[in-house]
């Protein structure tokens, strides 16, 4: 009795520490967020809605509430990301498009979602990466 109490425990605290992921070249990539004040963002000049992630590889990524999406081909990408709860679409190009989200859903778990659909080949947030001087 008690060794069911402790899996069930230990199932239960994966649950709730399970960090958010996205797909990239068809791999799960583990994102865990990275806490930032409000004041010292407003000290570094940083007043955007992006929150910061660090990756499983240890890379700071910034993601707003924008998913980058490819259907695969053949398949009106239009009307696939019509069926979903957006706020835009917009075309990139003839393949690639740009979806904005509401503010208060999480786009990694939107993206999943998007990743899922088997007329989807590719959705993943839109990183804001930090420039560099080349």
């Amino acid at each position: 009795m008690k060794k069911k109490i402790v899996i069930s425990l230990v199932g239960l605290s994966l649950m709730v520490n399970a960090s958010d992921f996205y797909y990239q070249n068809g791999k799960k990539v583990e994102v865990v967020q990275i806490e930032k004040s409000e004041a010292k963002q407003k000290k570094e000049g940083n007043t955007s809605e992006i929150s910061y992630y660090r990756t499983s590889k240890g890379h700071k990524v910034g993601v707003k509430n924008d998913i980058l999406v490819e259907c695969i081909e053949g398949v009106d990408c239009k009307s696939v990301l019509a069926d979903y709860e957006t706020v835009t679409i917009s075309a990139l190009s003839d393949t690639i498009f740009m979806v904005t989200i509401a503010k208060d859903k999480n786009v990694f778990e939107f993206s999943q979602k998007l990743y899922n659909n088997e007329k989807v080949k590719i959705a993943h947030p839109n990183f804001r990466k930090t420039k560099r001087r080349r």
